[in-house]
């Protein structure tokens, strides 16, 4: 594994709790970026979990990471602690308020057992402003996202089996609770379906519907707006649309174009390809194939799903096989109306993560780079994406970061 020689000597003379040091290395940072030569720089944002990490050279992580990848040299750098929360997992930005992010965390009250939602604000230094916070209304937030327009965030809860919708003030800020629906069911999985378990929430590219994936259940749900009563509903057209008994769906993903539904299931370590119907909402499936190599008999959990801008590539992680699987997506047709409905999805490259446990992965906003985020080994791995092939190329570069497990741009 390869860690990134800055960070470990941070760890080593125990700068890494040092909020002044870092702030000051952030806003040394952040200078740096603004000058012309810097401004090609991407910056990310990565929700971290505090969990020990069993070694004296990575220290556990105080909450949520600023890094950037700097293109020239194909390379990924950890720049500073952004904002200290209690395991802030996953993280959104609002698509309309440049700087705001949000993050699902622990609750700090000491208290509380629900889980806490809390609004960002990105100052000029890098580092991040607490606006403010809110209960989840569920248990063991593990996904949040913000709808196209900017006006709503929704928390999946995964202990209690619950999605919460939130609306949002003019600055981005949390407003109040929406509504929050409680879902039933079960799966043959009793080690892991014995309830419903919300692992994911996000709307479709025009707004109209919200999707959470209840790996308890094995059923997507599906939202709209009531415009009665001014609140997300459960869809009468199409309520939810149900996968494979067992599959345990995670996550899933929208193509660019908005027209089609990538859903990676956890526990069956399948990618199923659905049409979305934009008048009722409903998914129709089309193709379900494995993520794993043929012949790979050991045990997996997929865990990460993302679509290459271009539509033409879908990428997943398996935790497990510590693999990326790739897969290229097959021309729509002419009048583009359904996808054709044979070999969708076609896997092309099995790439190894570098680490050990991929929890998250995925795109940076162009396309041109991929990160797999290994829980287990505490690195941030960078690859590089041949744009003509969708395949992944090793660029030998890494981040240390214990626990990371979301990121954001």
């Amino acid at each position: 594994m390869i860690f990134n020689g800055s960070f470990r000597a941070l760890c080593a003379i125990g700068m890494l709790g040092a909020t002044g040091f870092l702030g000051a290395f952030c806003a040394a940072a952040a200078r740096a970026e603004d000058s012309p030569e810097e401004s090609r720089l991407t910056t990310l944002y990565a929700g971290t979990l505090a969990t020990q990490t069993g070694s004296a050279d990575i220290q556990p992580s105080q909450g949520i990471y600023r890094l950037e990848i700097d293109p020239q040299n194909d390379a990924i750098h950890l720049r500073c602690l952004a904002a200290r929360a209690k395991n802030p997992s996953f993280l959104a930005k609002n698509p309309k308020i440049q700087g705001v992010f949000y993050s699902v965390s622990d609750n700090e009250d000491g208290k509380s057992r629900e889980s806490l939602i809390i609004a960002w604000k990105r100052r000029a230094d890098g580092t991040l402003e607490r606006l403010n916070e809110l209960n989840s209304a569920g248990t063991c937030a593990c996904h949040i996202a913000t709808h196209p327009d900017g006006t709503f965030v929704a928390a999946a809860n995964y202990c209690s089996g619950q999605v919460s919708f939130f609306s949002l003030l003019p600055d981005g800020s949390l407003d109040k609770l929406n509504a929050v629906h409680t879902f039933e069911g079960s799966g043959p999985n009793r080690a892991r379906q014995k309830q419903p378990h919300a692992h994911y929430v996000n709307w479709s590219n025009d707004g109209r519907f919200a999707y959470c994936c209840d790996l308890g259940s094995d059923k997507i749900w599906c939202f709209a707006w009531d415009a009665e009563k001014k609140a997300w509903e459960p869809n009468a057209l199409a309520p939810f649309t149900t996968v494979a008994s067992g599959s345990g769906p995670r996550h899933l993903t929208f193509s660019p174009n908005g027209k089609y539904v990538y859903v990676l299931n956890e526990l069956s370590c399948t990618l199923a390809a659905f049409v979305y119907d934009s008048e009722t909402g409903a998914l129709t499936n089309v193709q379900t194939t494995s993520t794993l190599p043929v012949g790979y008999r050991g045990l997996n959990k997929a865990a990460a799903i993302d679509v290459h801008p271009s539509g033409k590539y879908v990428y997943c992680s398996n935790r497990g096989a510590n693999i990326i699987s790739v897969f290229a997506v097959d021309p729509e047709p002419v009048d583009g109306a359904i996808m054709q409905c044979a070999n969708v999805l076609t896997p092309i490259q099995f790439m190894p993560c570098g680490g050990d446990a991929p929890r998250f992965a995925g795109l940076t906003p162009d396309g041109k780079y991929f990160l797999a985020c290994n829980k287990k080994t505490h690195n941030v791995v960078l690859f590089k994406v041949d744009t003509a092939t969708g395949k992944l190329f090793e660029t030998g570069n890494s981040a240390a970061l214990a626990w990371c497990v979301g990121i954001v741009y």
